[in-house]
């Protein structure tokens, strides 16, 4: 019984998350601004299958004309992106590895 909670809880899940992203398109629509927004909606949820590999099962939606805007996309994103300190997390929890 669990297991056919989860599948409905995650079906729910994902019923949200393709609701939010149609409501994204209608958006830039309602705006007329198909033409000027560039986005990359990618949302992944991981499953394990082994210790050591996971499969991911995603959504993802691209408002991108070509290759060179894909690249545009992904530069910012790995500009822009910054890995978590980890000690600052930590800290943040009130944990010591002391």
């Amino acid at each position: 019984m669990e297991e056919h909670e989860d599948s409905i809880y995650e079906e729910s899940f994902w019923f949200e998350v393709q609701e939010m992203a149609l409501n994204f398109k209608e958006i830039v629509a309602k705006y007329d601004m198909e033409d000027k927004v560039m986005s990359c909606i990618v949302i992944g949820v991981l499953e394990p299958e082994t210790d050591e590999t996971s499969r991911m099962k995603a959504l993802f939606h691209y408002n991108l004309e070509n290759k060179a805007e894909l690249d545009i996309i992904k530069d910012f994103m790995t500009d822009t992106f910054e890995d978590p300190d980890i000690d600052d997390l930590i800290k943040g929890l009130g944990i010591s590895l002391n």
